[in-house]
């Protein structure tokens, strides 16, 4: 089951080394076009960012443990193509439209008789991720090719070979796809050279598996201000949205199946920057987005020293850095900045007694205090 056949076929350049894009009629023998499809995805190590192992382990398992019963039971399956533990293909199983159903959670049996037999089986891939074929022979009178492949051998970047591993007589195909249905194609290399040794007792298996590598995109966060306690917005439907301030979590909350999410936090000071992310079911998390709450406060009311109507400044007290305005009815008489302590002096020209003057304050944010008003008295 090494795939003694893929690496003769590379030396002696039988077959071509890749399939064509677009859509390869199936023409001719299918036993030919599914290993002209495993041609194409020749032998390469598989990079271990692209192996979960206990994926590995788990189909490996499956595979193994299902060649002492695989006979058994596939002689007493006369109707149904599946049992409590395992599915047994049913024929006529060899293109891609008669393709039988497989699943994640039950290993797939099966014969390959008469000579020349190739059998189907479809996979559907519930998002993007990684798909995981795995395969094994129970004697060496099969020498068990297989692949992954598109409806008609269709070639795009819908699924990309990554390589493959071996052991324990269990091979590991590994393939970056996307979100689809998929088959699994099943031959005997020894029919290449023609050798009809296989009985009723020799017998295949293939497990699938599939691992969620993808990441959720990055959420889309609404408006934060200084009064708020939640964060709310999109991301990946499901998916656990987690806000911070820094390292500190501030929150977590579960988006609803439509992506919509709203996390409790407490209120945060105007100019805090929020990094919120989203954490899918298997552990993948989106790049950060981020959001600075917004200043929506508007300073308290200055207070102001007594003016008289020779004083040419008016002076008190205000937020800090805040700009103050000083009028008389709807005439500006003069501005300042209040400094880092909140004191502020606005020159003015001397106004006469029982003016009423009024002032206000203005923070960076644009929001405008309460007016505070003091009429001009008698020096």
């Amino acid at each position: 089951m090494r795939n003694k056949g893929v690496l003769s076929l590379v030396a002696v350049g039988l077959f071509a080394s890749s399939l064509s894009v677009g859509v390869v009629k199936a023409e001719g023998n299918e036993n030919e076009l599914a290993r002209n499809a495993l041609e194409s995805q020749n032998e390469k190590p598989l990079k271990k960012r692209f192996i979960d192992s206990k994926t590995f382990n788990q189909i490996k398992k499956e595979v193994t443990g299902s060649q002492a019963n695989s006979v058994k039971g596939f002689r007493k399956m006369s109707r149904s193509s599946s049992d409590e533990d395992y599915i047994y293909e049913i024929e006529y199983n060899d293109d891609f439209d008669s393709a039988n159903n497989s699943s994640f959670k039950k290993v797939t049996i099966g014969q390959l008789l008469p000579l020349y037999d190739v059998d189907f089986s479809k996979v559907v891939v519930p998002s993007d991720g990684v798909l995981l074929v795995a395969g094994s022979a129970s004697s060496y009178a099969i020498d068990l090719g297989f692949a992954a492949v598109q409806k008609n051998y269709v070639d795009n970047s819908n699924l990309e070979y990554l390589g493959s591993e071996y052991e324990d007589d269990v091979e590991l195909r590994a393939y970056d796809v996307k979100k689809g249905t998929y088959y699994i194609g099943v031959y005997d290399q020894d029919y290449e050279y023609d050798i009809d040794d296989n009985t009723e007792d020799d017998m295949y298996a293939i497990a699938t598996g599939f691992v969620d590598d993808v990441e959720p995109s990055k959420p889309t966060v609404n408006k934060v201000d200084n009064n708020d306690k939640v964060v709310t917005g999109k991301s990946e439907a499901s998916s656990t949205v987690i806000v911070k301030n820094g390292s500190k979590v501030l929150g977590s909350a579960k988006a609803t199946s439509k992506g919509t999410f709203s996390v409790n936090i407490a209120v945060q000071k105007a100019g805090t920057k929020l990094s919120i992310t989203a954490k899918d079911s298997a552990g993948n998390v989106s790049s950060s987005a981020s959001v600075t709450v917004a200043d929506v406060i508007a300073p308290s009311k200055p207070t102001i020293k007594k003016v008289d109507d020779n004083d040419k400044v008016v002076t008190g007290k205000a937020e800090a850095s805040s700009t103050v305005t000083v009028k008389a009815g709807s005439k500006t008489l003069g501005s300042a900045k209040a400094n880092s302590k909140g004191t502020y002096s606005v020159k003015i020209k001397a106004q006469k007694k029982g003016t009423t003057l009024s002032v206000t304050a203005r923070d960076k944010a644009g929001n405008i205090s309460s007016k505070a008003t003091t009429k001009v008295v008698k020096h």
